[in-house]
């Protein structure tokens, strides 16, 4: 579910996710994407100062798509760049419910709604802010039935409750709302950016 609703956001605001569905697996739901690597094989681990500096549009989207979803499992094995194919991230099991148990996801969603994802694994290595800021605007851009329906997609396959599913569309507003915030505050950590220009509504 969690990654299902994820990659739906990160597919509306244009982030490198894989396309993925919920697929029906006797009696249980899975989640199934498509593949990202040559010839069939997973691709090796990104460099994520290649990365960075090679392809900072979608580096930097990476960045705002995990703070939109509060998504601090960021690393080298869901997370790959080849220069032949492009960026993709994926595997985001961790984010907005992240591993709680049955029945506490509200009060998962309650705990992370103000953290932000802090050390990112990109920051250090992206050497511009200029990315931030039409970025965010994607984000900001989406709308409340645009989350709703996404999230609802997993109430009907009773992955969610009607109670969850509304707190969840409520996390992700907040959230995208405030995702300028979280990377202002995360300011020091960008260390390889000499001249920032993001300020917390995510504007310049």
């Amino acid at each position: 579910m969690n990654d299902y609703v994820a990659t739906a956001v990160g597919m509306a605001m244009g982030a490198p996710v894989p396309p993925g569905t919920l697929v029906k697996l006797g009696s249980d739901w899975g989640y199934l994407s498509l593949g990202f690597g040559e010839h069939g094989k997973r691709p090796p681990p990104a460099e994520f100062d290649e990365l960075a500096v090679e392809r900072p549009w979608e580096a930097t989207g990476v960045l705002v798509l995990d703070q939109w979803i509060a998504n601090s499992d960021r690393h080298d094995g869901n997370l790959a760049y080849m220069p032949t194919l492009g960026v993709a991230a994926f595997d985001h099991d961790q984010s907005l419910f992240g591993a709680c148990p049955p029945e506490e996801g509200v009060a998962s969603l309650g705990e992370s709604l103000h953290r932000r994802v802090s050390n990112h694994e990109l920051a250090p290595h992206l050497k511009t802010s200029e990315h931030f800021q039409p970025w965010i605007t994607r984000a900001k851009s989406i709308t409340r039935p645009e989350l709703q329906r996404a999230v609802w997609t997993c109430v009907d396959a009773e992955l969610l409750s009607r109670l969850e599913a509304e707190a969840l569309v409520d996390f992700l507003e907040y959230r995208q709302t405030n995702i300028g915030q979280f990377i202002e505050d995360s300011y020091s950590e960008f260390t390889g950016i000499t001249a920032w220009t993001l300020d917390a509504n995510g504007g310049e």
